[in-house]
């Protein structure tokens, strides 16, 4: 939120897009935790499995993640989303982030999207790998996966020139995905998440992507190492959430247990969906909010953008994702 609403000299040189990444990493590893439970119940019932099981996954994922973005982006259309009303139908059919990939600048209000569409896609095919693959394969294609990201962005770097935004496409993210992934598996077969040995190789990829990200913001990538900033990215945010589970700090704890940050964490979907579309609401009911010049007006709109965001998005928990949720509870 502070990346998309922050005027330019307020964001400095944090890249606070790295809780994207760290989103993606996590959604790896929760989603791939799941239908490897799932596998290990279906192969013990010693019944078909597979297809019940693809559809009661599709149906809780559609329930959660799809009914609460196309209510979201039906908000947009009222609201004036002009890429959203150019191209409705690559956004509700979750092919947005292909679209937004080719365009020269992110488009106001739903620049976001890109990231539900990747997720999505990522939804419709992860469960057949997990499920299909055999057991002993399924490092080896998490691997691959995970190979694939550095590559796509070579490739897309020489050979796709139109191609404006490339971490919109799907396969570019493919590292955090996977890497989350690889995580869940080592768990999965017993490996420790406070085992010592992660440390030096997650302490020195986070190193690495400092070093390569400070070369990128002063406009002097390394050749062929740039593709790699990213992988090393995933590797930290890996370590970041093993030692999450191994347990956090007692400070850390305490204050993610504070009622407004769990009341934050409850309705922090809908937050994600509706914080950039907010700005184009309030353009509409209080123009005044964009002829404020000035660090106390931007201040102002800011404050105004964060209390209309958390209304709207407690509206949408309420009364969109509690229902959907009871209906996702009683799928089995």
């Amino acid at each position: 939120m502070w990346l998309h609403w922050a005027i330019p000299k307020w964001r400095g040189p944090i890249p606070f897009e790295i809780g994207l990444y760290f989103f993606l990493t996590l959604t790896g590893f929760l989603i791939t935790r799941i239908l490897l439970r799932e596998r290990d119940r279906g192969e013990a019932s010693g019944k078909p499995w597979r297809l019940g099981s693809l559809q009661r996954f599709q149906w809780r994922r559609a329930l959660r993640i799809l009914v609460p973005c196309w209510a979201a982006m039906l908000f947009g259309l009222a609201v004036g989303a002009e890429d959203l009303r150019g191209h409705p139908l690559v956004y509700f059919a979750q092919l947005s982030n292909f679209h937004l990939a080719t365009l020269p600048d992110w488009p106001s209000g739903t620049a976001h999207y890109w990231t539900l569409a990747i997720q999505q896609q990522f939804y419709l095919v992860w469960p057949l790998l997990v499920f299909l693959v055999p057991r002993r394969a399924l490092a080896p294609t998490f691997l691959t996966a995970v190979a694939l990201a550095p590559l796509s962005r070579w490739i897309i770097h020489h050979h796709f020139p139109g191609v404006q935004q490339p971490g919109a496409i799907t396969t570019c993210a493919l590292d955090y995905l996977g890497g989350g992934s690889l995580l869940a598996l080592a768990l999965h077969r017993g490996l420790d998440p406070g085992d010592r040995r992660l440390r030096l190789p997650v302490w020195l990829a986070f190193a690495l992507y400092l070093v390569l990200y400070t070369f990128d913001i002063q406009g002097r990538p390394l050749p062929g190492l740039r593709h790699f900033q990213q992988t090393f990215l995933t590797v930290a945010m890996v370590g970041l959430i093993a030692a999450s589970l191994a347990g956090l700090p007692r400070p850390l704890a305490r204050f993610l247990d504070l009622r407004p940050i769990q009341h934050l964490a409850t309705i922090s979907y809908s937050l994600y969906l509706l914080h950039n579309l907010v700005p184009l609401a309030l353009g509409w009911v209080l123009p005044a909010l964009w002829q404020i010049d000035g660090s106390p007006g931007t201040a102002t709109r800011l404050a105004a953008f964060a209390l209309g965001s958390w209304g709207l998005a407690w509206l949408s928990w309420r009364w969109i994702e509690q229902p959907t949720n009871h209906l996702r509870s009683r799928t089995r």
